[in-house]
């Protein structure tokens, strides 16, 4: 009868010691669930998805990737613009330019008229000036590389930047410029700052026909700067392009990362109420067992 009873309390604390151990199990996965719940996370730490540590450290990495990339090419597109914006008043000072040029190469004006025209010359090549020295926050966007100074002298008008361009990355495989060798993009073919130059030299002349043959000069500068257009629009449009790929793959690698580490709302719960009865009811078979114990050593 004693051994009777030596098994019989030591198959109910085995008992007990199984029960224990389950019902640790259940509490430490009720608070996983709680967790889960709360936080709207089913991955937290790298052991909770050991499978999908390496590609989730990949999807951050491309998404880091595609902010500076998109940070990248709003601020060329930015320069871009302040360019076009640029080149659009310098078109209108050279248009303005022609319009005098053709006004004073008139026979009908004296020599005396046409020198009292090279104040208006001098105030259309102080605009353009200007134009050629413009900068986005003190970025000066004509100098090439030496873009923290004046492109241009304003008073003589020599160029004062380098021959080298600066460009950013905007994609994996493409880059564009943030900035413009303006000894190349206004001063070749056609040269807009000699054009206004020899306008206002010829005017001082007071010779009409020195005037006249000044048209050329300006007609070639107007043709330098639609091209210098067309070359910044082009970049402005890879730039804007790159924006919204950018955006784009962003939105899908932040849909694939959701799809890893966010836990669905509803499941959550659902698994948290399931795992709290399943827990209650253990509790319950766990006090009963305790209590069948007690009475059977009394």
């Amino acid at each position: 009868e004693e051994f009777l009873m030596a098994m019989i309390r030591s198959t109910y604390n085995g008992r007990l010691a199984s029960l224990a151990l389950h019902n640790s199990r259940l509490q430490e996965q009720m608070g996983r669930a709680q967790l889960e719940a709360a936080s709207g996370l089913k991955v937290m730490k790298p052991s909770d998805s050991a499978g999908q540590v390496t590609l989730l450290h990949g999807i951050r990495e491309q998404r880091a990737n595609q902010e500076v990339f998109e940070d990248s090419a709003q601020w060329a597109y930015s320069l871009h613009l302040t360019a076009d914006d640029a080149l659009t008043e310098i078109s209108h000072v050279l248009s303005d330019a022609r319009e005098l040029t053709v006004q004073m190469a008139s026979e009908v004006l004296s020599d005396a008229q046409r020198v009292n025209a090279g104040g208006s010359a001098q105030g259309l090549f102080d605009r353009m000036l200007q134009q050629l020295n413009s900068n986005l926050d003190g970025r000066h966007i004509f100098g090439g590389t030496s873009y923290d100074a004046e492109a241009y002298d304003s008073v003589t008008g020599a160029y004062l930047g380098d021959t080298d361009q600066p460009e950013t990355q905007i994609t994996e495989a493409k880059a564009v410029a943030t900035g413009w060798d303006g000894s190349d993009l206004l001063q070749g073919t056609g040269d807009v700052v000699a054009a206004m130059d020899n306008l206002r030299i010829a005017l001082a002349t007071g010779n009409a026909t020195n005037v006249r043959a000044v048209l050329d000069d300006l007609d070639s500068a107007i043709d330098q700067v639609a091209e210098a257009r067309t070359v910044i629009g082009s970049d402005m449009q890879r730039a804007e392009d790159a924006m919204a790929l950018s955006e784009s793959m962003n939105l899908a690698l932040a849909r694939h990362e959701s799809d890893i580490v966010d836990a669905d709302a509803i499941t959550s719960y659902t698994a948290l109420f399931e795992i709290q009865t399943a827990y209650e009811a253990a509790l319950q078979v766990t006090a009963g067992a305790r209590t069948n114990l007690l009475f059977n050593r009394l």
